[in-house]
């Protein structure tokens, strides 16, 4: 697997086998009632990706009530205009209540969120321990690399936001065992991602530190498919990539992006861009890093907004702050505009 096209064909292929042999539906216990009554706390429900009629669609069913889950996913476009009326591009808003049911989906309050433990006995992919629901011990890796400083195991997200192909890249130091890092960024493991990025087609690699996306506290960056879905030969760019850029000295910044982003060259080496990684980690600033066929791009965010009120329920991460929002408030997504995108992402983003 050693060229860009093999290990992106070898996990689609992966993804496939994983969803037709029903791997991609599992079972956990509600933490929490659910506000439309489909489930009660201590149901037993499973959750996942389904095939049907030669596509992947999601897929919920409440075992302790015996009925089948609804949630809809729909997805508009909206429009946004720079002030000055010349610069008009699509960002996209995501409703996909089935989001909620993932374990530590449940709807969080306004704000700033409470820290999550960095120990091993609290990790959420129970990393130390087969036994637990969900735990990565009992999911055989789908595929596994060695780079310059760590062996990567790539596995299916037990939640994921594209039923296509949603990836976990976990790094550890030996290949036969997990090694439970907090969700930190070091120079090499960015080194290795970027190795990593070199040998995907097709694809976008991210990381959510805490605080700006991050649900579990263990290191891992995610994947998925970087091409469009109704023609899945074109590359489908993310909306910050379509903004015209102010150069700086290592970077450029997209002109009247409600965010302030950093863009870096795809060819950036990792020390350039870890430097500044480096500086929002050491002032505990959370950020979200993309890596896509065009740029490499860092969002600093706010920790004290980590919930806001225009997007209620969750949190973007990466995604939705280059322009593709994910919401499980069904409210909030009918009512998004790009007013309400451009209060919500000045309030998320942090200048450096």
């Amino acid at each position: 697997m050693e060229d860009q096209q093999d290990i992106s064909a070898y996990l689609r292929l992966a993804w496939q086998q994983a969803v037709v042999g029903g791997e991609l539906i599992n079972e956990f216990q509600a933490d929490r009632d659910d506000e439309n009554g489909q489930w009660a706390k201590g149901d037993r429900i499973t959750f996942g990706v389904e095939q049907h009629n030669n596509r992947y669609r999601y897929y919920a069913r409440n075992l302790t009530q015996n009925c089948k889950i609804e949630s809809a996913v729909e997805e508009r476009a909206i429009a946004h205009l720079s002030p000055d009326t010349v610069h008009s591009v699509d960002f996209t808003c995501l409703y996909n209540g089935y989001r909620a049911l993932r374990p530590g989906g449940a709807r969080k309050a306004l704000g700033r969120q409470p820290d999550i433990s960095p120990t091993p006995e609290d990790c959420r992919f129970a990393c130390q321990n087969r036994d637990r629901p969900l735990s990565l011990l009992a999911r055989p890796p789908l595929f596994q690399k060695t780079f310059q400083h760590f062996t990567w195991n790539a596995y299916y997200n037990v939640s994921p936001i594209e039923p296509n192909g949603h990836f976990l890249w976990v790094p550890t130091r030996s290949s036969n065992q997990l090694t439970h890092l907090p969700q930190i960024l070091s120079l090499p493991l960015l080194e290795d991602a970027f190795a990593l990025f070199k040998q995907l087609s097709q694809s976008f690699l991210f990381f959510n530190a805490l605080h700006s996306g991050a649900s579990v506290n263990h290191i891992h960056f995610q994947s998925i498919e970087s091409v469009s879905q109704s023609v899945p030969t074109e590359y489908r760019p993310l909306p910050v990539e379509t903004f015209p850029l102010t150069p700086q000295a290592d970077y450029a910044v997209p002109q009247d992006y409600p965010a302030y982003v950093m863009m870096f060259d795809p060819e950036s080496a990792a020390s350039k861009v870890f430097k500044y990684i480096d500086r929002l980690q050491t002032q505990s600033i959370p950020f979200n890093l993309m890596i896509t066929p065009r740029f490499i791009i860092l969002v600093p965010r706010n920790i004290d907004f980590e919930i806001v009120s225009e997007f209620p329920g969750n949190g973007l991460a990466g995604l939705g702050m280059c322009g593709r929002i994910i919401t499980i408030d069904r409210a909030a997504y009918l009512i998004a505009d790009a007013a309400s995108i451009r209060s919500a992402f000045q309030k998320m983003s942090w200048p450096l």
